[in-house]
């Protein structure tokens, strides 16, 4: 009887391989002699910003399910088990999948394109390349989803053509566990970045935390020299983060020893904004301690008139003695603001440096502390930033 149940459980196995194998879109193949699904467990990276991703060209529609459900429902196809990558997760598997998918719109002609870089043991992809499909938007259904399977199904016949995988080759003996998703990013451009400045010789940087959430990798930036930085210590509550770099420098901020600063006081701002439009030189201006708050519910911040833009978070705060007075953390939403009837002019916030100072202690980090420079002026401020802020470079 036993025998009998191994053999229907035998049959059933591969009617569902032929099932699965005939279910391939018409456009879509593998070798003959390739069954499908092959008995190896994949393991899918796809960047966080994708993964959130739910709109579409110009709005017209609405991204019907998350990227993982698709994701994963053409993988089912071709592997045996699959699952998304999670950095940390002892999940085993034995191949590694890194999806990086772009929309373009080309005369109105919308495409997907799909990255993608297989890994085993290793940081070297052992296959990659990129599969495009155009993006229909006169069928039914969610285009962006349908377009979405129909390149991941591409990929996935690349790889079991190329690699022809199997439990053999690719056992399920790996995990995420202690090895660092670094080797998944995508290196040609960071996707966002934003400011920091050093807090130490030691090479360690301040920013803000959501500079660094989801990154997968991170540079630090001054002129032409990059670093590669890891997270040392961040605090979503305050938004701060610290960076470590292990290089040794010689510039970097001091905090004001009291902790404490003046309604109107001048101040310097210097960061990176605007990397994709702007010089990759660092951008400086000026302004003044508006008020001791910051938005209300936030934690610890106080308002400054200093123009800011998207990729100043994280950048300094300073006196004109030269001292951290804060970290620039945000700005009002003018655009929302402005539809509501109010047109915000540069209300922006920063953490309160005792807070930053806090948090440093808290993480056993070290940073100096000065006596309030009562001589100092702009050329002061001016200098003492410009020496040690750098660029923050996010990848995924």
């Amino acid at each position: 009887m036993r025998g009998a149940w191994r053999t229907l459980g035998l049959c059933g196995v591969l009617a569902v391989q032929a099932a699965r194998a005939a279910s391939l879109p018409g456009d879509i193949s593998v070798p003959k002699d390739v069954k499908l699904p092959a008995n190896v467990t994949l393991s899918i990276y796809v960047p966080a910003q994708a993964r959130r991703f739910h709109t579409s060209l110009g709005g017209g529609f609405v991204h019907g399910q998350t990227l993982e459900d698709t994701v994963l429902s053409a993988a089912q196809l071709f592997f045996s088990e699959a699952h998304m990558a999670e950095a940390g997760a002892d999940a085993q598997f034995g191949l590694l999948l890194a999806l990086h998918p772009e929309i373009k719109a080309n005369s109105g002609h919308p495409t997907l394109s799909l990255e993608y870089s297989a890994f085993s043991g290793g940081d070297e992809p052992l296959l990659k390349g990129t599969e495009t499909v155009q993006i229909e938007l006169n069928t039914l259904g969610d285009p962006v989803d349908r377009a979405t399977l129909h390149v991941t199904e591409q990929v996935m016949a690349v790889i079991i053509t190329g690699l022809r995988p199997d439990a053999a080759k690719f056992p399920a003996a790996l995990s995420l566990k202690s090895r660092p998703l670094d080797f998944v990013a995508s290196k040609e451009k960071p996707w966002a970045t934003g400011t920091g400045f050093y807090i130490n010789t030691a090479g360690q940087v301040m920013t803000a935390a959501h500079v660094v959430q989801d990154c997968v990798k991170l540079d630090v930036k001054r002129d032409d020299k990059v670093l590669p930085a890891h997270v040392a210590a961040r605090s979503n509550v305050l938004d701060v983060a610290v960076l470590d770099t292990g290089v040794e420098v010689k510039s970097f901020l001091p905090f004001r020893r009291d902790l404490s600063f003046e309604l109107g006081e001048a101040v310097t701002n210097v960061g990176y904004p605007l990397q994709s439009i702007l010089a990759e030189s660092p951008n400086l201006t000026r302004g003044n301690v508006s008020s001791r708050g910051g938005v209300n519910g936030a934690l610890g911040q106080f308002q400054f008139s200093a123009p800011i833009q998207p990729g100043s978070s994280g950048g300094p705060v300073v006196s004109d003695g030269g001292e951290v007075l804060g970290v620039t953390v945000g700005t009002l939403n003018a655009a929302a603001l402005a539809r509501a009837g109010t047109i915000p002019q540069n209300v922006n916030f920063a953490l309160d440096a005792r807070y930053a100072a806090k948090f440093l202690q808290k993480n056993s980090l070290i940073f100096s502390s000065v006596d309030p420079n009562t001589h100092g002026d702009m050329h002061t401020a001016n200098a003492a930033a410009l020496a040690a802020v750098v660029n923050v470079q996010c990848f995924e």
